[in-house]
């Protein structure tokens, strides 16, 4: 064996301790500029706090930015920022998207894209945020100028854009941005010691506060109905971007595409077919099919006498809707919480190889699709009322999802109580 294969065998095995080295040392450094900042804050009466909008589909933050803004200790500020991972039309609608919805809700919005001198605004210098509140933890997704690296000297905040569900630690609970933020809150006590045992940080950052992306499921807050009356069952059908082979290839979307279209006429009396694809589908089926497929695809869901497509917030949906199919990775546990019926398309990646312990509970109270005669039999039953696992969903959504106080207020005062006591961690 050569010399330069030992060599690079030698790098191969060891590169990840390197790496994690260096993280840690990055993490410590970070710990005391926390310090000076929580110290800095203790003497400002109003905090301003700065929320990095990336997707609509990703926005958890709603109960905690509605919190801040009736309380006079903050000043909430959404700063929509660019997605730069799927090129620039995508990047350009997004941003669209997420500047009309903000506005919508009435929320003091800000582009980080100037348009009047053609670039994008400095943070720092232009908002003056005291606190950086995180959608997404992922680097290379957000621009890099906005990402956590470059504002360490800052308080940061994150909340999972997803229940926390994979069985991969690294991608679900140990990315750079978990370790390196001031708060890492968490839904369940589960998710807890998972950071405790696993994460680079050993999850002193963490704290448990409930699941803020559930809220409005449980108390239907500004719920409108999305169908306007209409009697039909309404079935939503939400597939997975990961078309890729792997331990993440869960999506079964090229198996099951043509057939949900043509279900969809047979049920034309009975059913409102709802098509909820994850936002980063059609990025992938432009590579995957080509523009002009993609695109028709949409179209015919669009225009269908009994379909129509959501790409945008679903809160409104679920509660609207009386079934859901999916091969989601959030949807897992969230739907769980409007207690519907819900059928999981299965590929040829076993269940346990892609979820956590908890996750696989939560399956337990789902209806399996292995082929298309499977979610065929689920429609009917949904049409019919027939639920043999309701009992024991209802059951399980009580006992063991349902959140210790609102999520949201448990953020705001550990928020307040940290600052003014100067509590750097909880763990």
């Amino acid at each position: 064996m050569s010399i330069i294969v030992k060599l690079k065998q030698l790098i191969a095995t060891h590169f990840p301790v390197v790496s994690d080295i260096k993280k840690m040392i990055l993490i410590r450094s970070v710990e005391k500029k926390q310090r000076s900042a929580l110290s800095i804050l203790k003497k400002k009466e109003v905090y301003r706090c700065v929320f990095l909008a990336i997707d609509i589909s990703v926005w958890k933050y709603d109960g905690v930015f509605r919190l801040m803004m009736n309380n006079s200790r903050f000043e909430p500020i959404v700063l929509v920022c660019p997605m730069v991972n799927h090129g620039e039309k995508v990047m350009w609608e997004k941003m669209e998207q997420c500047i009309s919805f903000y506005k919508e809700k009435g929320y003091n919005v800000v582009s980080s894209y100037d348009r009047n001198n053609h670039r994008f605004i400095d943070l720092r210098k232009e908002l003056a945020p005291d606190i950086l509140f995180y959608t997404n933890p992922y680097k290379g997704l957000i621009d890099d100028r906005y990402f956590i690296t470059n504002h360490l000297d800052l308080l940061t905040v994150y909340v999972p854009y997803f229940l926390s569900n994979a069985k991969d630690i690294n991608f679900s609970n140990n990315q750079l941005l978990h370790n390196l933020v001031w708060r890492n809150y968490l839904e369940f006590d589960f998710n807890l010691e998972v950071c405790k045992k696993y994460t680079l940080n050993r999850g002193k950052n963490a704290v448990v506060t409930g699941y803020p992306g559930i809220e409005s499921l449980i108390d239907h807050h500004n719920y409108k109905d999305q169908f306007n009356g209409d009697k039909r069952k309404r079935i939503i059908w939400a597939p997975h971007h990961m078309l890729e082979a792997g331990k993440y290839g869960h999506s079964c979307f090229l198996k099951y595409a043509n057939y949900m279209l043509d279900i969809t006429k047979s049920f034309e009396n009975e059913v409102i077919f709802i098509f909820k694809p994850h936002p980063l589908l059609r990025a992938k089926l432009y590579k995957e099919w080509g523009t002009k497929k993609t695109d028709e695809y949409y179209y015919n869901w669009s225009n269908g006498n009994n379909t129509t497509i959501n790409e945008g917030d679903y809160y409104d949906l679920f509660l609207s809707s009386d079934a859901m199919i999916h091969d989601s990775g959030s949807f897992v546990v969230e739907y769980l919480y409007v207690n519907k019926p819900v059928m999981r398309t299965v590929n040829d990646v076993p269940l346990e190889e892609q979820f956590n312990e908890f996750a696989l509970t939560c399956l337990q109270n789902y209806y399996m699709a292995n082929n298309e005669a499977d979610i065929k039999q689920f429609v009917n039953n949904v049409i019919n009322g027939i639920d043999p696992l309701e009992e024991r969903r209802t059951r399980f959504v009580h006992e063991v999802l349902m959140p210790k106080g609102s999520p949201s207020q448990n953020i705001i005062t550990d928020i307040i109580d940290s600052i003014d006591n100067q509590i750097q961690y909880r763990n």
